[in-house]
């Protein structure tokens, strides 16, 4: 459950103490996942990954469900993030046929860098120290239990579930375009078939594929 020098988005490093957090990498067999599909996969990890620490977090807030995805794929608890993912997968001809999905979790950090801007870990969530091998063996299970099931959802049933977990969904804020530091304001609702960010902006709808656009900083 500990992985060195790992990776966040856009080549960024995800900072873990000592033996404080679970960061990780995962090797995965793909069969049959068509290239062009490989948001499908994407959802897969991100829901897996977000209903397990659901099943931790969600207890120590009045009303539950702030457990939710910021697109793509971290994991955020109110407008904090506790973890993220980074998927590199290898191509054979026009299938996916292994992945490599990298986990970084905040466990029992108390303390991060300054440059940080909104980190925060499970122990500061619970107030207490949590076992990194349990939590690890349950991740494990709730992944192995997306992935035993999946192929019993639809794409439109399976895409449903990761819009619903949105962070921020059908809430107006403020976004800035990543090739001229632009900022807009518009409201997510949802996803395309390819992943992409769906923003409305007054009677306009805008699509966006990852680095394009940034979230503002709460």
């Amino acid at each position: 459950y500990k992985q060195w020098a790992g990776k966040g988005q856009i080549g960024r490093k995800w900072y873990s103490g000592s033996d404080n957090n679970l960061t990780y990498s995962l090797l995965i067999d793909i069969n049959e996942l068509l290239a062009k599909d490989q948001f499908r996969f994407n959802m897969i990890i991100s829901l897996g990954l977000r209903d397990w620490i659901a099943s931790i977090v969600d207890e120590f807030y009045e009303n539950g469900e702030f457990c939710k995805i910021k697109w793509p794929n971290d994991i955020y608890v109110k407008n904090k993030k506790l973890a993220g993912i980074l998927i590199q997968n290898s191509l054979s001809d026009k299938y996916i046929s292994k992945s490599i999905v990298g986990v970084g979790v905040n466990v029992n950090e108390t303390e991060f860098p300054e440059d940080l801007p909104n980190p925060i870990s499970l122990q500061q969530i619970a107030d207490k120290r949590f076992d990194l091998k349990t939590l690890f063996a349950n991740m494990i299970s709730q992944l192995e239990d997306r992935f035993r099931f999946y192929d019993q959802l639809n794409f439109d049933q399976l895409k449903k579930q990761y819009v619903d977990k949105m962070y921020l969904l059908n809430k107006k804020e403020t976004f800035t375009l990543s090739e001229n530091n632009q900022d807009f304001e518009g409201e997510i609702v949802g996803v395309n078939d390819d992943g992409m960010l769906r923003i409305k902006q007054k009677e306009r709808m805008s699509e966006f594929n990852f680095r394009e656009i940034r979230y503002k900083v709460k």
